[in-house]
């Protein structure tokens, strides 16, 4: 069967399966990066109120992406546990499920964020920039179940282990985004508008090129006509998993939305730019851990499934060292060059008053990404042994402490929003590795049991 390699090579040997995989990820992750920086850059031209407009929305949109996100994370560990179980059909079964979840979910958010769009603008204090934040938001609410449905079928080929396709699927609509969003922008004249539409635009091509392959049978898991639809087996067992992921996505949009009040006390509306746009650059450089982190959960969930924790623990341990020693050399980087990286985003006047305060966050925040790493690679792990309650966990404590921090530094300037924001990263990069460790613990406990 078409997609047999990639599938044997998952279920092989872990170092050479991980490595075969992180390149195509990072890929992929690192267009897409490049495809957030091209947004920025052309609505940039349009000035700081656009900016502000299209940052401030990001936390409201992101209900999309959490959903994808979620159910993606949710297929890749459920459908590698089935497929190193040796359970192929369980997987087809899983699969479609995934799809129907993600179309219904997508239609429901889009129907409470029309709802709630108006009121949230106002909780956040953007009011300055309402019309900005409803153009860019439109076409994201229109077109959600494909904008969804793009990351699902990425997570899909993930579980199989066929990184080269999930890649081409993110990276194609990235493209076309990028291709769209001056066409769309200026060249038609749709300004912010034209933005979000892009963005939209771009998950169909993404998905359909998915969509293709699975029609023609070039896929290690096929999806039937009967697979669509939500068996209460296979849907408990998906959502165990995406569930938690979805609403721990859910909980770091609220956490990020409620902290934008905070940034706006300390510095205006303008503060919400100033805070994203040099951000660009650190999730830039935190996409090898999270390619890492991608090509680890399959790996080590398949090893799961065949009962061999050697194998996961080895997968597992390798994975973070990788991730680490990225992060580490990443690090010096964003610090070093902080001030020209920072002036990209400096070509409008609007933009020159604030231009001090810009490669002041640009240089602090590059001590987040060895955090970070740790922090992926714990929520990668517990993902990996089916346990997406415990990162849930840890990010509803410190999504409470981050806004407690974000409070307490409110009343003086933006460089203490950007130290509370530092230290929110450490705390949970402690929280999440002490949670893995100890989760993997409790499962050797149970599997020596069992052969005893």
């Amino acid at each position: 069967m078409a997609g047999d390699e990639d599938l044997k090579s998952m279920l092989g040997e872990p170092h050479a399966a991980i490595r075969r995989m992180v390149m195509p990820f990072l890929i992929s992750i690192i267009v897409v990066q490049i495809n957030v920086f091209t947004d920025t850059f052309w609505v940039s031209g349009l000035g700081i109120g656009a900016v502000s407009g299209m940052t401030t929305a990001v936390p409201i949109n992101g209900v999309f992406s959490n959903i994808a996100v979620g159910l993606s994370v949710g297929a890749v560990a459920t459908m590698a546990y089935r497929l190193g179980a040796g359970d192929r059909d369980g997987a087809s079964r899983l699969a479609g499920n995934a799809i129907l979840t993600g179309v219904l979910l997508s239609i429901l958010a889009s129907l409470i964020i029309v709802l709630l769009l108006d009121p949230l603008v106002d909780f956040m204090g953007a009011g300055d920039v309402r019309e900005e934040v409803f153009d860019y938001t439109l076409p994201m609410i229109m077109m959600s179940p494909f904008v969804v449905l793009n990351t699902v079928f990425g997570g899909l080929l993930r579980a199989e282990g066929n990184a080269k396709r999930s890649t081409a699927v993110q990276m194609s609509a990235a493209v076309f985004n990028m291709a769209l969003d001056p066409l769309l922008i200026y060249g038609l004249g749709m300004g912010l508008m034209g933005a979000g539409l892009a963005t939209a635009l771009s998950s169909c091509f993404g998905l359909a090129l998915a969509a293709h392959w699975y029609l023609r049978g070039r896929t290690a898991v096929p999806i039937r006509r009967g697979d669509l639809a939500l068996g209460k087996d296979v849907g408990k067992e998906l959502m165990t998993v995406a569930g938690p992921r979805t609403l721990e996505g859910l909980v770091m949009s609220v956490t990020v939305l409620f902290q934008r009040v905070f940034i706006i006390i300390a510095s205006g509306t303008p503060g919400v730019s100033l805070f994203n746009v040099p951000f660009r650059y650190v999730n830039l450089s935190m996409c090898p851990s999270e390619a890492t982190g991608m090509a680890m959960v399959p790996v080590a969930a398949a090893a799961y499934g065949q009962k061999d924790l050697a194998k996961m623990k080895s997968a597992m341990m390798y994975a973070f060292k990788l991730s680490l020693g990225f992060a580490a050399v990443l690090t010096v980087v964003l610090f070093a060059l902080s001030g020209p990286l920072i002036s990209l985003f400096m070509w409008d006047p609007s933009m020159d008053e604030w231009r001090d305060a810009f490669m002041w966050n640009m240089a602090m925040y590059s001590v987040i990404l060895p955090f970070f790493s740790v922090q992926t690679m714990g929520s990668s792990f517990l993902q990996a042994m089916k346990r997406s309650k415990r990162p849930m966990e840890v990010t509803m404590i410190v999504g409470f402490v981050r806004l407690g921090l974000f409070w307490a530094a409110s009343a003086y300037d933006y460089r203490a929003i950007t130290y509370a924001l530092i230290a929110s990263y450490v705390i949970s990069a402690l929280l999440m590795i002490i949670m893995a460790r100890h989760e993997f613990k409790v499962i050797e406990k149970k599997a020596a049991a069992s052969g005893a």
